[in-house]
């Protein structure tokens, strides 16, 4: 079975604020630093094969820290960025509805319709299924890391449960959570789904 540990990044500056970030490249601030310390000590015992990383700098860096003292290599792949939210990125939802209500209401209706500068949904599933399909033909058997953003690693969880292509904003992934499946062809175990229980004493 392929073993597959999704973690959410680490808390930025602009996740703290509630501001939509998208592909925006900024960094873990000293909490997400803290966040992602805990995560690497608890899975310290866990044996991993590969892990795969968004190549922006708030999942890298939370990457970086998970793996630091193992041989294995952090492999920076951009299918696994979060969506472009375009002209939104940098402000919050409230912010955005108040200065552009008639594209957000688009954009609400029909997630083809992205804010001015953004990614469309269709666009955003393919690239995520792309990198998901690559797993599961050649990591058979292996345990696999992937660090990335609430985004992608919702429509990979989507995948698994047999409704991909959806928008997720009906669930929710905290910074630093720990999502963890057993899968093969016949069967998919769920282990852990969210779970940030190594952020209780923060």
């Amino acid at each position: 079975m392929l073993h597959l540990l999704l973690v959410r990044h680490a808390e930025t500056d602009w996740n703290a604020q509630h501001r939509y970030q998208g592909q925006s490249d900024l960094p873990l601030n000293q909490l997400g630093i803290e966040q992602a310390l805990r995560l690497a000590r608890r899975l310290q015992p866990q044996k991993i094969d590969f892990v795969f990383s968004s190549d922006l700098q708030r999942a890298l860096q939370t990457a970086e820290i998970l793996t630091a003292g193992r041989e294995t290599v952090v492999q920076p792949d951009p299918r696994l960025r979060e969506m472009n939210f375009g002209i939104l990125e940098g402000h919050t939802f409230d912010e955005a509805l108040e200065r552009w209500p008639e594209m957000i209401a688009s954009w609400l209706d029909d997630y083809n319709q992205p804010p001015e500068g953004g990614e469309r949904i269709d666009e955003f599933v393919q690239r995520v299924s792309a990198f998901f399909t690559e797993i599961r033909q050649n990591c058979d058997e292996k345990t696999v890391l992937v660090v990335a953003h609430g985004g992608p690693l919702r429509e990979i969880i989507q995948s698994i449960l047999g409704q991909p292509g959806q928008p997720a904003w009906w669930f929710s992934l905290e910074h630093v959570s720990l999502t963890d499946f057993q899968i093969d062809d016949e069967n998919i175990i769920i282990n852990r789904l969210n779970d940030v229980g190594h952020l209780e004493a923060l």
